[in-house]
């Protein structure tokens, strides 16, 4: 199996509730959305393995990935992106040697279908003011696919839930309603560098239906990938 790979590292994770734990990252090209606030790269024509100190020509074998995965010291893969779930057959097609953690936009179900088998994953809820064309649709999407990836005694799965200054607090409400006996908990993620006075008050309301935390994007206060 190939697939085309932006970069491969070793960080924390700096998103989420397993936020600080040392993973391996592979971060594919290529997204089905266009969000506004989005700032990683669609395509590549090579992949940075910071790992190894190689670059290497896309698309990338499966077996080189999986060496490094059977190789790696950290907790867990991270595979993100982009979407990683349009590459779902090449991370199907790995050997899992150590837990899988998949952070997706959570918008194709049917690629869902096939990752299962994941220990960890970071879903994401869009709001209206990503940007996203035919967001009812997405929507819809996102909801059959938390039914698909939902939390259970062998996966855990969380919502994150990425979010402007300004958005709609009614419908980020009404939407995490929809999903809550699917999900750990929600994590309120604000766009870096914008203002939270409103996510605290949508924590607030959402406390009385789930777990509901507010986690910026650790990583980047820190300076690291």
């Amino acid at each position: 199996m190939i697939a085309r790979i932006s970069e491969i590292f070793e960080s924390i994770q700096g998103e989420g509730i397993l936020v600080g734990t040392l993973q391996l990252f592979i971060r594919f090209c290529g997204c089905n959305l266009n969000c506004n606030y989005c700032d990683t790269p669609k395509e590549s024509d090579f992949c940075k393995d910071y790992v190894s100190g190689k670059v290497l020509k896309n698309p990338v074998e499966s077996e080189y990935i999986q060496r490094l995965i059977d190789s790696s010291k950290t907790h867990s893969v991270s595979f993100t992106g982009g979407e990683p779930l349009l590459h779902a057959d090449f991370i199907k097609s790995l050997k899992k040697s150590k837990p899988f953690y998949l952070e997706t936009n959570m918008t194709l179900p049917e690629s869902a279908k096939k990752l299962r088998f994941v220990d960890f994953v970071a879903g994401d809820l869009k709001v209206r003011e990503a940007g996203i064309e035919r967001y009812e649709e997405v929507l819809e999407r996102t909801f059959r696919c938390f039914r698909i990836l939902r939390n259970t005694k062998k996966r855990l799965t969380f919502c994150k839930i990425v979010l402007p200054s300004k958005f709609n607090e009614d419908e980020v409400y009404n939407s995490a309603i929809q999903i809550k006996n699917y999900v750990k908990c929600f994590v309120l993620q604000p766009v870096f560098g914008s203002d939270t006075e409103n996510i605290f008050k949508l924590q607030r309301r959402m406390i009385e239906f789930s777990d509901t935390r507010v986690i910026p994007q650790v990583h980047k206060y820190l300076g690291v990938r």
